[in-house]
């Protein structure tokens, strides 16, 4: 038996090294460049396109199956210019010889250096790929598939390897000729350490990004440690270090069970500005187009809201978004069932906080929003100025607001807000008005018996009306704000109240302020109310006061004569 075992050994030995011979003598006489013509001729039958190889071709059998090939040049397809659809200064990839034996794939370095991709789609919506993908003959019917050979084992993608991929200056270009976009990726670079299946791996890429004309480039740089488990269908991201342009993303996120994905995550963001990837606005002096009907509102598949399965927190040291500025900001975000909440989320900003917490509801057939937010001893005049380009008020307010609303487009919400909300603010000025002057010019046109033809006030831009307190609470009723309590103390002005209604829908103002006797109407749209005294109402005040004075004196008169009869009887 051992006799046995010997020659049978001695035998493999010798087929082995049988092998190995026959590979070495293999790769020193066989050259692929010989055949660079024949690849050439291949690819041009296949494709119809031109192949050029400017350098050498290698490669290797043992102990490593390799493939090596210098700059490659492939063109492009007809109609889409003269220049190369991708070229590639150097590539190349190895495979161990004896893993496979065992059905084991161990790849060395996988590396590729200088690709320039141009992909581009004509005006006819065809790509300068599509001939690629298209099968070589469409008339010859299905091959079946040839039966798998029983091996009695069957391949396992856990048994693969690789030590490392490397990514170098690739650039990868995108045309649209129907819509003249243009985008591109430009020096893109992508290092991974040793990568096998359900173990974590370091990740670095980075590239820059190019978009418009004149190109707009963004930088991207990102390092992290990727762990992708099949069989819990997972991933996970560990270590994330991202950088954007100004802004550094940093934390850790997974997704669990890919078929129904659930989303976690915990980040801090350092800064970032939104509305710097937000479209330019128009021109002012652009050119109006013609009227058409307003766009439809993009709405969001309710679906995918109900099927959302995320749970996570974000902080953001600076943030800047619909020009507004804050600081220290904290979301927290969950969604499970079709019920998506906000909350309890904060911030600081102009010199002030701000808390809330928003709950979106789409189990139902209709979306239902719920909003309870607070705001309190912000600087008004900045704040309004940075969001709404609004500078009207100014001092430091409190304001709070508990609505609910329907749908999930603008409108919709606007129309169908209901709910509470109080403010107060101290210091302050409405800028814009003077109610000092305005109730001034009244006493005066009443005083000469204009008052019929005083049909507007007009304040001036340099108008202000100083208070040290303002407040008041508001009633919404879809969409409409309905306030009937609002108080004003001013330096300047005694007994100063206010109430009437603001249509946000519409957004027009209907709203009445009372200094003493005199009301001031202030009515139309937002961006340029109307003032005018309600004539009407303060003639039939002096009516009604002149009728109590005539009154009083017919009291005191009765009330003279009684006295005096009382003493005629004593």
């Amino acid at each position: 038996m051992k006799k046995t075992l010997k020659i049978l050994g001695l035998v493999l030995g010798g087929l082995v090294a049988l092998f190995i011979v026959a590979t070495v003598t293999l790769s020193l006489l066989f050259d692929p460049n010989d055949y660079k013509d024949d690849i050439i001729k291949l690819v041009r039958d296949k494709t119809g396109r031109e192949l050029r190889i400017e350098g050498k071709l290698g490669w290797s059998f043992f102990p490593w199956i390799g493939f090596e090939t210098g700059k490659l040049e492939l063109g492009n397809a007809p109609g889409f210019g003269p220049e190369p659809f991708a070229r590639l200064d150097g590539a190349g990839a190895k495979v161990e010889l004896l893993p496979l034996l065992r059905l084991r794939v161990s790849v060395d370095t996988v590396f590729l250096n200088g690709l320039k991709l141009n992909l581009a789609k004509n005006t006819a919506g065809k790509t300068n790929w599509d001939d690629l993908l298209a099968p070589a003959d469409k008339a010859k019917p299905a091959e079946k598939p040839a039966a798998k050979p029983e091996t009695g084992k069957e391949f396992d993608i856990r048994s693969v390897s690789v030590n490392k991929i490397d990514i170098r200056k690739a650039d990868v270009s995108w045309k649209d000729q129907a819509s003249n976009a243009q985008y591109a990726v430009r020096n893109l670079d992508l290092q991974t350490g040793r990568i096998v299946v359900g173990e974590p791996v370091d990740v670095h890429l980075a590239f820059d990004v190019e978009s418009g004309k004149p190109p707009v480039s963004k930088h991207l740089d990102l390092k992290s440690r990727i762990k992708l488990d099949l069989e819990k269908q997972s991933l996970e991201i560990t270590n994330l270090a991202l950088a954007v342009d100004e802004s550094s993303l940093t934390g850790s996120l997974a997704i669990k069970n890919f078929g129904k994905p659930a989303y976690r995550f915990d980040l801090a963001l350092d800064q970032i500005d939104l509305d710097r990837y937000m479209p330019a606005p128009a021109p002012a002096d652009a050119a109006k187009p013609a009227a058409t009907a307003p766009a439809e509102p993009v709405e969001i598949p309710l679906s995918l809201l109900r099927s959302l399965d995320l749970q996570g927190k974000l902080g953001i040291g600076k943030l800047k978004t619909m020009n507004l500025r804050s600081t220290d900001v904290t979301v927290q975000v969950s969604a499970k069932n079709g019920l998506i909440t906000l909350g309890p989320n904060k911030a600081k900003l102009y010199n002030g906080s701000y808390a809330g917490h928003t709950a979106l509801d789409v189990r139902g057939k209709t979306p239902l929003l719920t909003i309870d937010e607070s705001v309190s001893g912000i600087e008004l005049a900045p704040a309004l100025k940075d969001a709404l380009q609004f500078d009207k008020f100014t001092g430091t307010a409190n304001l709070g607001a508990k609505v609910t609303a329907q749908g999930l487009d603008a409108n919709r919400i606007m129309e169908t807000l209901n709910g509470t909300a109080s403010f107060s603010v101290q210091k302050g000025a409405v800028r814009g008005m003077d109610l000092k002057k305005m109730i001034d010019t009244v006493k005066t046109a009443q005083r000469d018996n204009l008052l019929q033809k005083l049909t507007e006030l007009k304040p001036q831009p340099a108008d202000e009306t100083p208070f040290t307190q303002l407040s008041g609470t508001a009633r919404i009723t879809n969409g409409v704000v309905q306030n009937d309590d609002l108080k004003v103390q001013s330096p300047d002005l005694v007994n100063v109240s206010g109430k009437g209604s603001a249509d946000l829908p519409r957004q027009t103002l209907d709203y009445r302020v009372t200094v003493g006797e005199y009301p001031i109407i202030i009515s139309g749209p937002f961006a340029s109310p109307k003032f005018r005294v309600d004539t009407s109402a303060l003639l039939k005040g002096k009516v009604e006061q002149k009728k109590e004075e005539a009154k009083q004196k017919v009291e005191q008169k009765l009330e003279q004569k009684l006295k005096d009869k009382l003493k005629f009887l004593k």
